[in-house]
This record gives structure tokens, C-alpha cells and sequence, in this order.
């Protein structure tokens, strides 16, 4: 039993609860129908969305979303961030249903065709307030709702020391691997030891990676990203980062840039896809939406909107090269090179096949050396000239 595993974690932290209560809790989700997560790969990758960002009818429809991510995205994204789901709000004609049943109904459905990642905000404002018995019922809760990922922020553990925020992680990570072994706990951590905290999660996120990325952008040089890459350790085995350019609590990537072009977010997209870790796009920079909208209405603006269809299907395209190679799988370490200033140079390797991906974060053109073959295009090259903003991934002969 899982107490037996957690009860030195749960001594050491402080608890009001009697053995007898942690028993009971566990002994209430044993019995539940647990589902193991698939293992992450090449084909892992997360589209972080708002739960209410479709609507019928001038309401957030959880189904609608549904219908037209499986219709337009399902067939390239593995995984769904929903952000904002907590507290759910029920359908206005179901006030007779328990919201919470009703949630982990709309949640089965969605779960048919996607994996499911959320957050898990401890309600803590010093270490005496910290009900650690109801927090692990709630971190349970979500795992139970279908969640194959859960992103805990280190600094929502607020007046907490940082021995005692390591220890309610071990704890919660134990938990985790327990009823779901290939699930992961995925650390949200803004700070100078990221690499520190790899004991107590599966992944760790890059919050620099945006800053760098946008910095390179905004001076047509990739030396400062190219410094920053080359710093990051990598991983123990069996862990690895979580990746992005833009998260919910900030503005999305391109707000941040002055006249982004469909090209330079493409680039940039590149960029976040070369680097080890699992990708996570945002719906906002994918869909061109920042309010909810209705589903008919955004699947025609899609369709008519040369921007926005072009930076969608952009995107798609790349993820859809980057989950048929086993380089890109999360677990699998890049190298950093340094080609021209100009340029940031990422090489995967697994097994007998290499990968070189060059992106140009200048509005000039830049002359690269490089044999091998066009992954976008399945054609040979000797020598590449990238375009202002051009990117290319070549499998080396």
C-alpha cells in the first residue's frame, strides 16, 4: 500500500491527520479504475489551452472545444493543457447535476482523444494553513480526472520553506507513480537551481527559453540564446523539461514582438521544437484567438485568414515532421552549435540517424554549410541559404 511509502514524507511535514485518515484516503482511490499514461516520445507534444476559449451559444462549451480539436488538431497534438478549468461550470440546463460529476463526465469524452494535463494550485498561504491531507486528495482528484500530466508552481506554496515545498513534491511524485507509473509530474520553477529539483519531478519548465528566444529576435542575433542553450544540464535519465514560448499567466509569445511575421513565429516555433523536452503551443499564438469565441466562428475566420491559417498550419507541419523521428523524443539530449551569430544550430541524435536544425533569427540572409536531407521537403542539399527568418531540419548524410 502507498502509505507505507509516504508516511516518513508525511512525518516530516506538519500534519493534523491521524494514520487512520491518510489510510482511508488511499484506500478510497485504490478503489478507483486507474488508466497508466502512454509514455512520452517524439509524438508528445502539448497544446495549452483555456477551457473556456469555445462557446455555443455565448457559452463555454467543453464539447464544442472537443469536436474541433479532434476535427483540426488530433491527428498531430498528443496532449491538452486545460487552463481554467477549475471551478467548472456546469451547462446552465444541468443545475440538477453535481458540477463535479458532471466534469468528470465532459473530461471521458475529451479524454477519448487526447491526453490531459492540468495545474495543481495549493491553496497555502504559510505552512501551518496547509491542509496536507485535503491537498493530496485534491492532487488525486485531478490525476483521477484523466490528468497523464500535473503542473505544480513552486512559488503557489506560498510562506512554505523550501525543504518542506520539497517534500510535500516527493510526496505528491510518490503518489503519482503509484497509481499512474508513466504519468509525470511537471515542475513549474522560476529560479536559479531549475536543475535541482529533477528528484521530486518528471519535467521541469524552461520560463527562460521565451525571454532568449525573443531577445534573439529582437537584435537579429542568436549568441545569447545559442550561450543560454549550451548552459542547460542535461537531464538524469528518464526525465527531461517542458518547453514554450509563452504560458497562461503571461501575454502569448507574439505580443511581445513588434509586427510578427507569419515567418518569424514559424521560426520561433522551430526553435522551441529542436530543443529537448516536451513542446507545448499555445492555442492563442495556434488559433489567433485571445477571448472566447464561437466554434463556427472560428473555423471560418481560420479558413479565411491567410495569417492565421498560415502560422496554424505552420505549426502543425513542423510537429507533424518532428513525431515521425525518435530524436525528438524528449529523452533524447541536444547539442548546441555554433554556425553564425545569426543562426541557432540544434543536433539530435538517436541511434544511426542525426538531426541539424538551423533557424535564422535575422531579416538577413545567411549562407550555411550544411549536406544531408530536407526534412519538410525529402530533397538532397549541399549548402543551405536561409532566408530573413528561415529555418530547415536536415537529416545528415
Amino acid at each position: 500500500m502507498i502509505w507505507e511509502r509516504v508516511a516518513p514524507l508525511v512525518g516530516e511535514l506538519v500534519d493534523d491527520h491521524t494514520e487512520n485518515e491518510w489510510r482511508r484516503l488511499f484506500e478510497k482511490w485504490d478503489g478507483h479504475p486507474w488508466h497508466d499514461a502512454v509514455p512520452s516520445d517524439e509524438k508528445t507534444s502539448v497544446l495549452m489551452i483555456d477551457a473556456n476559449a469555445v462557446t455555443t451559444d455565448g457559452t463555454p462549451d467543453l464539447d464544442a472545444l472537443r469536436e474541433l480539436l479532434k476535427e483540426h488538431v488530433q491527428a498531430t497534438i498528443s496532449d491538452l493543457y486545460l487552463v481554467s478549468l477549475f471551478p467548472y461550470a456546469a451547462p446552465p440546463t444541468d443545475t440538477r447535476v453535481d458540477p463535479r460529476i458532471r466534469l468528470a463526465e465532459d473530461l471521458s469524452h475529451v479524454n477519448h482523444e487526447f491526453d490531459l494535463m492540468y495545474d495543481v494550485t495549493p491553496d497555502v498561504y504559510n505552512e501551518s494553513q496547509f491542509d496536507l491531507l485535503k491537498e493530496t486528495d485534491l492532487f488525486l482528484e485531478r490525476l483521477a480526472q484523466g490528468a497523464t500530466k500535473l503542473r505544480v508552481h513552486v512559488q503557489s506554496f506560498r510562506g512554505m520553506p523550501e525543504e518542506r515545498i520539497r517534500t510535500v513534491l516527493r510526496l505528491w511524485h510518490n503518489v503519482l507513480h503509484h497509481y499512474k507509473p508513466d504519468a509525470q509530474l511537471v515542475l513549474a520553477y522560476e529560479g536559479d537551481t531549475v536543475a535541482s529539483y529533477f528528484d521530486v519531478a518528471d519535467a521541469i519548465c524552461h520560463f527562460d527559453l521565451a525571454s532568449h528566444t525573443l531577445l534573439a529576435f529582437a537584435q537579429g542575433d542568436a549568441g545569447r540564446l545559442t550561450d543560454w542553450a549550451k548552459r542547460i544540464e542535461s537531464p538524469p535519465e528518464g526525465k527531461t523539461y517542458f518547453n514554450f514560448l509563452s504560458v497562461q499567466e503571461r501575454d502569448p509569445f507574439e505580443k511581445n514582438l513588434i509586427e510578427p511575421s507569419v515567418d518569424m513565429l514559424l521560426a520561433a516555433h522551430s526553435i522551441l521544437f529542436s530543443l529537448q523536452g516536451i513542446p507545448s503551443v499555445d492555442y492563442r499564438t495556434l488559433l489567433g484567438v485571445t477571448t472566447p469565441v464561437d466554434r463556427d466562428t472560428l473555423v471560418q475566420e481560420l479558413k479565411t485568414d491567410p495569417y492565421r491559417l498560415n502560422v496554424f498550419s505552420g505549426v502543425l507541419g513542423q510537429l507533424n515532421v518532428r513525431r515521425t523521428h525518435p530524436a525528438f523524443s524528449p529523452h533524447v539530449p541536444h547539442a548546441i552549435k555554433s554556425v553564425d551569430k545569426r543562426v541557432f544550430t540544434v543536433e539530435r541524435t538517436s541511434g544511426d540517424e542525426t538531426l541539424v536544425l538551423h533557424t535564422n533569427v535575422s531579416d538577413e540572409t545567411v549562407r550555411v554549410k550544411q549536406s544531408g536531407v530536407n526534412l519538410f521537403t525529402g530533397e538532397p542539399v549541399d549548402g543551405i541559404e536561409l532566408a530573413p527568418y528561415g529555418y530547415v531540419w536536415i537529416r545528415q548524410n
